[in-house]
């Protein structure tokens, strides 16, 4: 028994790093999905201003969507008017609930168009992935930590399920119109398109 496990550590210790590596078509996938954008095609400013008009879109398209589908309890107060509250101790208006839900709406737009510009993998699903991103950050994590929300394991289905289609209606939205509106301000493809890693490999060397 003791030889058997003897040879079992020396075939281990003997074999090379290869045996052991990701297949190569693993590895061409990673490389694909965590690909960086050519440097020539980002255009940051008209990317960050695209998104913005796309985050601004969102905020309208969630706005319609909450009225069908309520989010929450009509006796629970809005999360950004709790929010505001806890720092204020003043109970504030519907209308600061709604400043609040289209300037996050618009500064989540302008960092989509922004990490757009130098990581493809971001726009995956044409922001359906972002805004399920922005879903699981936001309303599953932070504010059930913050107590703006019950946790998460106590929210009734019904106001999980708006929340859920909500953000995917809410980052296709912002998907969409960040391409149309990026395209109309570049005059170029919505995305870049993503390097070789050899380019990669290229410029880091000349930067350094």
């Amino acid at each position: 028994m003791a030889l058997g496990v003897n040879l079992a550590l020396i075939r281990w210790q003997c074999a090379s790093a290869e045996d052991f590596a990701l297949p190569k078509d693993i590895k061409q996938m990673f490389k694909r999905l965590f690909a960086v954008t050519v440097p020539q095609m980002r255009h940051q400013g008209a990317a960050i201003a695209a998104g913005a008009l796309g985050g601004l879109m969102g905020a309208w398209f969630k706005l319609g969507w909450e009225v069908t589908w309520p989010p929450r309890a009509l006796d629970r107060i809005p999360e950004p008017q709790v929010l505001v509250t806890m720092f204020t101790h003043v109970p504030t208006s519907n209308f600061i609930s709604l400043v609040i839900h289209f300037t996050f709406s618009i500064l989540s737009g302008m960092a989509y168009g922004a990490m757009v510009e130098f990581f493809p993998i971001v726009a995956l699903g044409t922001g359906i992935a972002f805004g399920l991103a922005i879903w699981i950050g936001a309303h599953e994590i932070v504010m059930p930590w913050m107590g703006l929300t019950p946790a998460t394991w106590n929210l009734p289905l019904n106001e999980q399920g708006s929340e859920f289609f909500g953000h995917i209606g809410w980052g296709l939205v912002i998907g969409v119109f960040y391409q149309e509106f990026r395209r109309r301000l570049v005059k170029a493809a919505p995305v870049p398109t993503p390097m070789k890693v050899s380019e990669v490999v290229f410029i880091e060397s000349r930067a350094s």
